[in-house]
């Protein structure tokens, strides 16, 4: 009797501390939640204890509802693990082979890759962002012309040029929601029905995850959820879901205690009811890179099979993370220590610091920190040649790669124990040196960073995730230098367009600034449409994107008109001069901007 007594009176110490701390984590995120100006969030703690669920915030501004731990939510590129896991679950029948090229399954879809015949893209490629395709078009994105069951193939029939192979297949993670709707076509043509079909029956139901789905689920209209909370943006305006056309990369509606599940099956054997569901192998490899150059040459983590290995916070994790209009998520767990966390924003904020939450998540944890056991040693003189200027060598966004070269170059600068990364955007980072070009980000248990050449002797620097390239600082200095002149020049010629007009009256239509002033008025007639004009329709073609295209597609044209009428006007007085100037300065970038595909801006295409 007096043990029993002992035993219950344990249980309910130990349930009372459980409560205490699952008190202390929903004050500390309410607390961050005010902080971040964010409006709701919804979690999942996975333990010892099984699967606690909590929430915090609206789910709706507009309403004032408060969020329900039992809500749904949506959770962007978190889709992409579960959708990872789909195809391994093939792979683990036998259907598909991970090392076999896509094109055996997917004969139409056809690659432009210079590797082709030695290295063509392969299905675990896709899987680990290491396929060579750049991420997305804008139009793929931000458009309201897709619906839920606009195919697949949709996004590059127009355009196959879309998949165009930038770097050696599995040589280089680039992340590519582009890949990723081409595995949910595998599935399609591996199963033949629809992947949603597929995933929601064969993957979801036998993990017991009923309240989740991956077919088209929004907040108003057809395809309404009452449960599913709304998305919002910074300003707290609501957003509702819309359908993507690279819906395989982030279309997914769930909720906390499914996540929850997830997590878990994470973190077993692979089995369901003692039969095997994903071969273990698979799962012990989820977020274990190691074929990339990035491995090849000292960095021990990377993005495999859906997730990536992650050093923060003092202890090493597998982790995901997710965005999509008004909804940003994250998802984190520990194999070795069987815990885990799930945590989805029903606002997607640019300025929100997230990565905060996940600290306290893991503190929440109580996970042991690692301790670092590298060493600084001095730097070598060989290691000055990294010093300079680098660019990303995959582009994100085709094709802007022209524009990387003036606001996503990063300078790198080497120092006696380490080097600074500078990138223009961002905050600088401080390397510490640890021998055999690697380097420890200040904060990290291991190895960060990798100085290597590739095979063509080009210097690189990568930290698994993202790798750049090093280039010419007088090749960056002569872009920016054509951007500055060119946008000095068409900010000149528009004023001075302006004042001849009121200079000259009628006399301004003899004159040679009148061709240019046309091409102004047309980008001018833009503006208003595109200001009044949804920001989820940036990739359709609306008003005043065609306005947009028609403008800029005339500008070099009308330019170039200018400029040659300017050489038989008299040219005495200054204005003239100046814009004679000018009228070339814009030239130049108009010539830039053409060689490199950026003009005409046709933003649907």
């Amino acid at each position: 009797m007096r043990l029993t007594s002992i035993f219950i009176f344990s249980l309910f110490f130990a349930n009372a501390i459980i409560a205490q701390r699952n008190t202390q984590l929903h004050q500390d995120i309410e607390k961050l939640l005010v902080e971040q100006q964010l409006t709701g969030a919804v979690w999942t703690v996975v333990d010892s204890n099984g699967i606690t669920i909590d929430c915090a915030g609206f789910r709706n501004t507009g309403s004032k509802a408060k969020f329900k731990a039992t809500d749904r939510v949506h959770v962007g590129s978190l889709a992409k693990t579960i959708l990872a896991v789909g195809v391994l679950h093939l792979a683990t029948e036998g259907r598909i082979n991970l090392d076999e090229a896509i094109g055996k399954y997917l004969p139409n879809t056809q690659f432009i890759n210079k590797w082709e015949v030695a290295n063509p893209v392969t299905i675990r490629h896709l899987l680990d962002h290491t396929s060579g395709l750049s991420d997305a078009k804008l139009w793929q994105i931000f458009s309201t012309s897709s619906t839920p069951n606009t195919p697949l193939a949709a996004f590059y029939k127009d355009d196959p040029k879309i998949l165009t192979i930038q770097a050696k297949p599995g040589a280089v993670y680039s992340y590519s929601n582009m890949g990723y709707t081409i595995l949910g076509m595998l599935i399609q043509s591996v199963t033949k029905q629809r992947y949603e079909n597929y995933l929601d029956d064969s993957i979801l139901k036998p993990l017991k995850m009923y309240n989740s789905t991956f077919q088209f689920v929004t907040q108003v209209g057809d395809n309404k959820d009452t449960n599913l909370v709304m998305g919002h943006f910074d300003n707290g305006q609501t957003i509702a879901a819309l359908p993507m056309y690279l819906r395989p990369a982030g279309q997914l509606t769930t909720t906390a205690y499914d996540m929850g599940l997830f997590l878990q099956f994470l973190m077993s054997d692979g089995k369901i009811n003692g039969i095997e569901f994903i071969d273990e192998k698979y799962l012990l490899k989820i977020g274990k890179q190691d074929s990339t150059e990035a491995y090849q040459h000292g960095v021990p983590y990377g993005y495999a099979l859906g997730a990536y290995t992650r050093d923060r916070y003092g202890v090493i994790g597998i982790s995901v993370i997710g965005n999509i209009l008004g909804f940003a998520a994250r998802m984190y767990w520990f194999p070795n220590h069987r815990k885990a966390f799930f945590i989805s924003h029903n606002m997607d904020s640019e300025t929100a610091d997230y990565d905060i939450f996940n600290a306290t998540l893991v503190k929440h944890l109580n996970i042991k920190a690692d301790t670092p056991n590298l060493a600084k040693v001095k730097t070598v003189n060989v290691l000055n040649e990294w010093n300079g200027f680098y660019i990303p060598v995959i582009t994100h966004v085709v094709p802007f790669r022209i524009v990387d070269h003036v606001f996503s170059f990063t300078k790198v600068c080497v120092s006696d124990y380490g080097a600074a990364l500078k990138p223009l955007q961002k905050k600088s980072q401080q390397l510490n040196y640890v021998g055999n070009n690697l380097f420890s980000l200040d904060g990290r248990m291991n190895i960060s960073h990798s100085f290597y050449k590739s095979e063509n002797g080009k210097l690189l620097i990568t930290d698994g995730i993202s790798t750049i390239g090093k280039v010419s600082g007088l090749q960056i200095l002569l872009i920016a230098v054509s951007f500055a002149l060119g946008l000095l020049g068409m900010t000149y010629l528009l004023f001075s367009s302006v004042f001849q007009l009121f200079k000259f009256k009628r006399s301004f239509l003899q004159l040679p600034i009148l061709s240019m002033s046309c091409a102004f008025l047309i980008i001018l007639a833009a503006i208003p449409f595109l200001f009044k004009q949804p920001f989820i329709s940036l990739g359709d073609q609306t008003i005043g994107n065609t306005l947009l295209y028609i403008g800029t597609f005339l500008m070099p044209l009308l330019n170039l008109v200018s400029l040659i009428k300017y050489i038989k006007f008299d040219k005495t007085k200054w204005l003239f001069k100046f814009d004679y100037l000018s009228l070339f300065f814009v030239l130049q970038l108009f010539v830039l901007l053409l060689l490199n595909g950026v003009m005409p801006l046709a933003l649907w295409k």
